[in-house]
């Protein structure tokens, strides 16, 4: 004699039942499993059965979860099955999720890689490298990377927002010697995802104003610092420290020489 559903009695949660058979609980269940298999009250119910609108329910329950990470923000399939694995093991009912999710793209590597880029090139912040590594990182597959850059990171996008990048930058390292602060800027451009080559050619087209004034000063002040620093060794040694280190601060080596001299007539 097979057992039956002897009761179906709806929980707190809106949509969600609790199933009775023999006049006992057994298990719970979502109203869309419900309607798909048809399920009733007197309905004769077996291990088999039973154990298919279990597995049913589970799934019902992770696609919910599924759902509810993915109406924030678009999310790539590595973040929707990394979600997933916090609620469940089963890797059979998250590829079932994944399955539905796919077929009515819900979820989409390709989309989310085109729409990323669109959102970097709108931000004029990072370059075309830089934007690959990203959803590198996020698991996207290169294919899908390469055909959104392609598609939506042209070249003139990336020329005006390098030298963008490059105007900023360089206005950042105001306090450094003139030298440093193009070496600085073209590092920091290149770190950002523009390619060398890119990042040179539209250099080498800028004209960068020079403040002659404050250049002196900076080097007045940055002088005195470290003729100061240097004031152990005797003279020799602290006129060669004192050049050494203000030329790898980028200034020239004819003001150096001028400020050493003014230094050494003030003796």
């Amino acid at each position: 004699m097979k057992s039956k559903i002897t009761m179906i009695e709806a929980q707190k949660r809106k949509g969600r039942f609790n199933v009775y058979v023999d006049g006992k609980y057994a298990f719970p269940m979502s109203e869309n499993v419900m309607i798909k298999y048809r399920v009733f009250k007197g309905m004769e119910i077996d291990a088999e059965l039973k154990n298919k609108l279990v597995n049913a329910d589970e799934v019902s329950k992770l696609y919910s979860r599924a759902i509810d990470f993915l109406s924030h923000q678009l999310r790539t399939e590595s973040e929707v099955v990394d979600k997933l694995k916090k609620y469940t093991e089963n890797e059979q009912h998250i590829a079932q999720v994944m399955q539905r999710l796919t077929e009515l793209k819900l979820v989409n590597d390709q989309n989310y890689a085109n729409s990323y880029v669109r959102t970097e090139v709108r931000k004029q912040d990072k370059g075309p490298n830089n934007v690959f590594y990203k959803l590198k990182e996020k698991k996207i597959p290169e294919a899908y990377i390469e055909n959104a850059i392609q598609n939506f990171y042209s070249d003139e996008d990336m020329r005006e927002n390098c030298t963008i990048q490059i105007e900023k930058t360089f206005k950042k390292h105001r306090r450094d010697a003139f030298k440093n602060r193009l070496e600085k800027t073209k590092i920091a451009v290149m770190k950002k995802g523009y390619p060398m080559d890119v990042v040179l050619s539209i250099m080498d087209n800028m004209e960068f104003t020079v403040d002659e004034e404050q250049q002196m000063e900076l080097l007045r002040k940055q002088f005195e610092k470290v003729w100061y620093r240097n004031r152990r060794y005797d003279h020799l040694q602290r006129v060669m420290k004192t050049k050494q280190s203000l030329y790898r601060k980028g200034f020239e080596m004819d003001d150096i020489n001028r400020f050493i001299e003014e230094k050494e007539s003030e003796q």
